[in-house]
Order: C-alpha cells, then structure tokens, then sequence
C-alpha cells in the first residue's frame, strides 16, 4: 500500500475536450421515432423524443464551465496512488475521491462506494447530512471513484470485486482509518459485502441496498417475484453486451457522447419513483458527463 499523502483535486476539462463533446452531441442523428403507445414508449429503449430533447438542452442551455465550477467548490476531491495485485503482478492506480471529516465527536468513518450506472456525484447531495449527524449519526465520508471511473486510473485488464474491495480498504487505511463502515448498491453492494468478508478487523459493519440472496417466496410476495422477473427480461440487456463485449461497446462510447447519454439515461430512468421524483435535464448531462470525459472502457469493463 502507499502511504503517499493524498493531493488535491480539481476538475478542468481542456477546451479541447469539451469542444469535440459539445460538437458529437449537438451533430448526432437520432432514429426515427416508432409509432408506440405510452404505456411501451420505452419498451424498444430510450424514445428518440427523449434524446432530442436532451440534446437541444445540451446544445443551448447546458454550461459545463458552471457545473465544473460548482463542483470544484462544493465537494473536497483528492486522488492518492493505491497498489493491488493484478493478474499476478502489482499494479499502482491513482483513485480519485472525495473525502469530507466531520466536525462532530463520535463521528464514523464511512466508505461511501457509488454503483453503476453512477459515479461519486451520488454522495453530493447527501453528504452535508451525513458529516453534519442531522439524523443522530455523523460520519466522516470518504466516497472514491471505482478504479476505469471518473478520474480514477482504468486497470489493464480484468479487475475483480474482490480487487475492487482492496481498492476501497487500502484507501480507508492510507486516510487514518484503521477501522471503518462501508455503504452502497447494485455493483458496490457486491464490493462493500467483499469488504466486510476480507478486511472484517477493518470494515466493522456494512450496509448493502442490494442483496443477491432472497427470502422464501409466499402468496404475499407474489407480486414481488413478478416484478423480479420483468426486471430481469426487460431492464438487464446491458448486463449482456458488457459482461460479454465491453470493448466493442466503447468504441461507440468514447466516439459519440450522444450515444453515451442515451445509454446511461435507458438505465437511469427505470431507477426512479416518477410519482416522487425525476431526473433533471442538466443532472443527467452531468451524470452522463462522468463517463464521457475520461473516454476509457473501464465503466464498461465492471
């Protein structure tokens, strides 16, 4: 492990970058919209209507300058070198992360890992609440970019969840944390459950939102198992093509940041409540953004 101090972060996009992703969105084709009914516009994937829609506010509305801005002075971002084997031999990435200490006594360390199709942008809206103990608790927060993510170094070549997990428990370690909690979904429920089984003198308690193992089914969880089996047939085509091909999916990816955003959106959309809550225009942009600055396979790759 290194115990290289961790150096401050900040996000700049060249005006390179931001000229050629700027330029893919605003010339990207879109598809013929196809003639469905409400209730299965999205049966076929993101509508065309939807895409169009961003890709107006992308070219007219959107200001990555600001957003850049905001986030520069609103989450404190570090990136600190961490080595883990791989494939037999060692290998040293640079992780990106955020990390915000709590002023409140008693305050925990939590590892604060985010999922896909997310990034660290998840903990931003939270993590005032948590440093702050506004429901009893504080934590000190540590929420890192998984390694091929954001700003954190993409591995060469296959990079497990349990080599994930050791990305995660080297960080917490190298900040001080000697012992820790760890939280997250879908993809990290399955790193922060490795860390608990690897680093358990570490990782002293873990919290999981998605859990691979079911209770027994009775005629009142019916329904449950029925919107299982719609999840699986309908919302897990993506698991496919990039547990299979994750490399031929980028080359897309990379090129065009239109086809990025539909991609990302297709999988956000069915995330979310619309009765309590809907994804904004400029947030899924910037949600989106995380993935197409880096240009790399490595989101692909998990």
């Amino acid at each position: 492990m290194d115990s290289t101090t961790p150096t401050s972060f900040k996000i700049a996009v060249s005006d390179d970058l931001l000229s050629f992703i700027t330029q893919r969105v605003h010339s990207a084709r879109i598809p013929q919209a196809l003639s469905l009914p409400p209730s299965k516009e999205w049966s076929y994937g993101i509508p065309p209507p939807t895409i169009h829609s961003l890709q107006e506010y992308c070219s007219t509305t959107y200001n990555w300058r600001s957003v850049e801005a905001h986030l520069n002075a609103t989450l404190k971002q570090y990136t600190l070198p961490i080595s883990v084997s791989n494939s037999g031999k060692s290998e040293t990435l640079c992780i990106h992360f955020v990390h915000h200490r709590s002023s409140v006594s008693g305050a925990i360390p939590l590892l604060f890992q985010h999922r896909w199709p997310g990034s660290f942008l998840e903990v931003q809206n939270i993590i005032g609440i948590l440093t702050k103990g506004k429901y009893g608790q504080a934590y000190h927060v540590v929420a890192p970019s998984l390694p091929g993510f954001a700003f954190s170094d993409c591995p060469d070549g296959d990079f497990s969840i349990r080599q994930m997990a050791e990305v995660g428990h080297k960080l917490m370690l190298a900040l001080g944390c000697g012992k820790y909690i760890a939280q997250s979904g879908d993809w990290g429920s399955m790193i922060v459950r490795a860390m608990g089984l690897d680093y358990s003198k570490h990782c002293i308690a873990v919290h999981a939102n998605m859990c691979s193992a079911s209770p027994p089914i009775w005629q009142g969880r019916s329904s449950w198992l029925g919107k299982i089996i719609w999840w699986t047939k309908e919302e897990t085509g993506y698991q496919e093509i990039q547990g299979t091909r994750p490399m031929t999916l980028s080359y897309a990816l990379v090129n065009s940041a239109a086809v990025m955003l539909a991609w990302l959106k297709d999988e956000m959309e069915p995330l979310v409540d619309h009765t309590d809550f809907k994804w904004g225009d400029e947030e899924v942009i910037t949600w989106a953004m995380m993935y197409i600055i880096p240009g790399t396979s490595g989101h692909a790759n998990i």
